[in-house]
């Protein structure tokens, strides 16, 4: 007959099995996750993107990937996602520098680019600016655009830096079929990003 003091110890041991799995799971899936992802990484300048996203043949890496960052992806086919942590020059965005994001309005039925934080959220401000996209940017009069990263007013199109340390862009492009493919993004001419002077 098993006595209590048994069944109780048994399920102690049981409990700690379990949460050590999950701890090493967490640890050993997370970093997994982050380099199989960038890994296959398609990278244009400052700009990358992962053609897997939101594809039903993304492994469990890319997947797993995806719902830990939030990221609500659709297929490449759709819309395609690239982000940039560095400016041209491979500099980490920092939120006391400011940056010029400029070029040729991508090829695309619409865009934005949104601004976050080192956290991935929006950067809070008192002019309510997140983003700029296709329809609301002021274009320069040769057709390209020019995009104001900074703590202090700019004029034209600024997006404010606020308090934030380090700095994520994102580039959405929706019905587009100019980067269908790796080959096409990589020859594409994407916005530059430009540092300027830092506090």
């Amino acid at each position: 007959m098993i006595d209590i003091k048994t069944i109780f110890k048994v399920l102690i041991v049981a409990a700690i099995a379990l949460v050590a799995g999950a701890i090493i799971g967490f640890v050993t899936v997370n970093p997994i996750a982050n380099f199989v992802t960038s890994s296959s990484n398609v990278s244009n300048g400052p700009w990358s993107t992962n053609y897997a996203y939101g594809s039903s043949g993304a492994n469990p890496y890319v997947k797993a990937w995806v719902a830990e960052n939030g990221l609500m992806a659709v297929s490449s086919s759709l819309s395609l996602y690239l982000d940039a942590y560095t400016d041209d020059n491979g500099q980490p965005l920092a939120g006391n520098c400011d940056y010029v994001i400029q070029g040729p309005a991508p090829k695309s039925g619409y865009w934005n680019i949104t601004l976050y934080n080192e956290n991935g959220f929006l950067i809070a401000n008192d002019q309510n600016r997140y983003s700029f996209s296709s329809t609301d940017i002021q274009f320069e009069p040769d057709g390209t655009f020019k995009i104001y990263l900074s703590g202090t007013q700019k004029q034209g199109n600024w997006l404010p830096t606020g308090n934030a340390k380090t700095l994520n862009v994102y580039l959405r492009l929706h019905d587009s079929t100019a980067y269908s493919n790796a080959a096409a993004l990589k020859a594409a001419v994407l916005p530059n990003i430009i540092k300027g002077g830092c506090q």
